[in-house]
């Protein structure tokens, strides 16, 4: 009996030194052979696209971030190359391995990371997978600077890693600041449970969920439902393909087991004939 065995791979996706790269991140790692200043990269290795596990979420935050949109900023440490692309993922390449280095994605764009009545950090998840069942993220801080940077990323834990980004669009008082880019009815959301904490109606806690939902409703946050339905979107097509895979391997065996019934009839007859004579 012929086995066939068909393997379908999602692939979540595509000295230190900082900077940008002139390129959007669609559904792969940028492609080997670009120049930035008088930096250029000579590897002619044919590009390995890498596919995202999850579409991005919409756009949401500051409107003045959309600035950021389409753009893609380069961080190397000893190990790794990190390249930054906001609102749509992060992904790392290992540059001191010769032999299938490591490349992945560390996390797509999902939501944000709210404290204080302000935007503290952008969520990637759902990157690569990580061990059994789970998948890599990144959690990206941003702060004041000169310019925009992608200045570190580390792994306090792992398969969860904190990437530090700069850029002088956040370096303004109110440039953060969640309340007034929220639509007036949500605002008048949060005065209401801001005036029922107050008056001691609302626990702190309950005050903490309350001001989620209003999140949630913004787009600040995103539901579970939502974070179902983007992987669903992606892997969906996926299963889709693997089907189709699967269905033209079986068919190929039924072929190939027929071709062996005919040659081991043959055999048989040959056989028979021998003995005859």
């Amino acid at each position: 009996m012929i086995v066939a065995t068909v393997l379908c791979l999602i692939i979540g996706f595509t000295g230190a030194g900082s900077e940008m790269v002139a390129l959007r991140v669609i559904s792969e790692l940028p492609s080997a052979g670009y120049m930035y200043g008088n930096l250029q990269k000579t590897d002619t290795k044919p590009e390995e696209k890498l596919h995202l596990r999850m579409k991005p979420a919409k756009f949401s935050g500051p409107e003045h971030l959309q600035e950021l949109f389409g753009k893609c900023f380069k961080y190397r440490d000893q190990k790794y190359e990190y390249v930054l692309c906001p609102f749509h993922n992060i992904t790392q390449e290992d540059i001191q391995a010769y032999y299938e280095p490591y490349k992945g994605v560390l996390g797509v764009w999902s939501d944000w990371t709210i404290d204080n009545n302000k935007f503290v950090a952008m969520n990637m998840i759902e990157g690569s997978r990580c061990g059994e069942g789970t998948h890599r993220s990144t959690k990206v801080t941003l702060s004041c600077g000169g310019h925009s940077e992608l200045i570190e990323v580390t792994e306090p834990e792992k398969c969860r890693y904190l990437a530090k980004f700069k850029t002088p669009l956040v370096c303004g008082i109110n440039a953060m600041v969640v309340y007034p880019r929220l639509p007036e009815s949500l605002q008048r959301q949060w005065d209401e449970v801001e005036q029922n904490r107050l008056d001691g109606y609302l626990t702190e806690k309950g005050f903490e969920k309350q001001l989620q939902r209003i999140f949630v409703q913004a787009g600040f946050y995103l539901s579970p439902d939502i974070k179902k339905s983007l992987l669903y979107n992606v892997t969906g097509r996926a299963d889709e393909s693997c089907k189709a895979a699967l269905d033209a391997a079986l068919s190929r065996v039924s072929e190939l087991e027929e071709e062996l019934r005919l040659k081991e009839d043959i055999i048989k007859e040959l056989e028979e004939n021998k003995k005859r004579t």
